[in-house]
This record gives structure tokens, C-alpha cells and sequence, in this order.
């Protein structure tokens, strides 16, 4: 995976993902064996009008950070923009852009009209993130609850 990235070694690789998916609390670290993605984040929230998929961020060693959401079949995805702040940006500059596209993503889209709103969460969601961007940081939390898996496309 380093072949690109501008990082010296695959473990070197593996602890700025791992750096990235702190500052964003993502809920779980997809490994993928593909040519055009090679990590998906999963983000604790979802994003409206897209029900059951929670929104992601994909990593492309060659093109670096998007905003995405899940897509429909198991193993894929729906790119919405790109982060455009390089392939391995500092894990907080990775985490305020994806704010400030979530944020507009947000203000963009109507909101429902009842109280069903499957997005409700996702103002605490960013919240707190904004105020408290590493709260799970720290040896006795880091990871806690996080699943890291590979996920092998055909």
C-alpha cells in the first residue's frame, strides 16, 4: 500500500489511518483490496435521503480523502466530493474539512417535515466533534469499540 502515498512504510500507513479514524470517531476502519479505494471509514451518522448508509470517508493513496455514503450492496460505495487537501493531510485538517462538508451537505438538503428524521443525530454528531475533535484519543480509549476489517472486492 505505501507504493504513492508518500509514507514510508505500510505500518507507518496503518497508524495515520488509524490516526484519521480517531479525529473523526469512526466506527469502523474497512481495509479494502481494490484499485480505487483502499480504506472506507464509517462515520456515525447518516446522511439525508439516503436511508440505512451511514456516511463514510474514503482514502485513495493516489487522489487522498472524500466524503462519501454506503452504498447499496455489501462492499461499496457512493463518492459525494472530495475532501481537496492532498493524499495524507494532518488527521485534524482531515477532520475539519469533512465538518465543513458535512455541515454543507446538511444546510443543502430540506429537512424532513415529522419527527421521523433518521439524521437526527447528526448535529451531536458534529458537535461533538467540533468541540471535543479527540475525545476518544488517549492509550486507555484508543480503538475501543472500533472494528478494523478488510474488505476483499471481487
Amino acid at each position: 500500500m505505501k507504493t504513492g502515498t508518500g509514507v514510508a512504510d505500510g505500518r507507518t500507513v496503518r497508524d495515520y489511518i488509524h490516526a484519521v479514524a480517531r479525529c473523526v470517531h469512526a466506527d469502523s476502519i474497512d481495509w479494502w483490496d481494490s484499485e480505487g479505494v483502499d480504506v472506507v471509514l464509517v462515520l456515525p451518522l447518516r446522511l439525508r435521503y439516503l436511508p440505512g448508509r451511514n456516511a463514510v470517508l474514503v482514502w485513495n493513496r493516489h487522489f487522498g480523502w472524500s466524503l462519501g455514503a454506503e452504498g447499496v450492496g455489501r462492499g461499496s460505495i457512493v463518492v459525494i466530493e472530495g475532501l481537496g487537501i492532498g493524499r495524507t493531510p494532518p488527521p485534524a485538517l482531515c477532520s475539519d474539512r469533512a465538518l465543513e462538508l458535512i455541515d454543507g451537505y446538511f444546510r443543502s438538503t430540506p429537512t424532513q417535515t415529522d419527527d421521523s428524521d433518521p439524521n437526527s443525530g447528526a448535529a451531536e454528531y458534529l458537535s461533538s466533534i467540533e468541540h471535543d475533535r479527540c475525545s476518544r484519543i488517549g492509550t486507555e480509549t484508543a480503538g475501543r469499540g472500533r472494528r478494523d476489517r478488510v474488505v476483499k472486492r471481487p
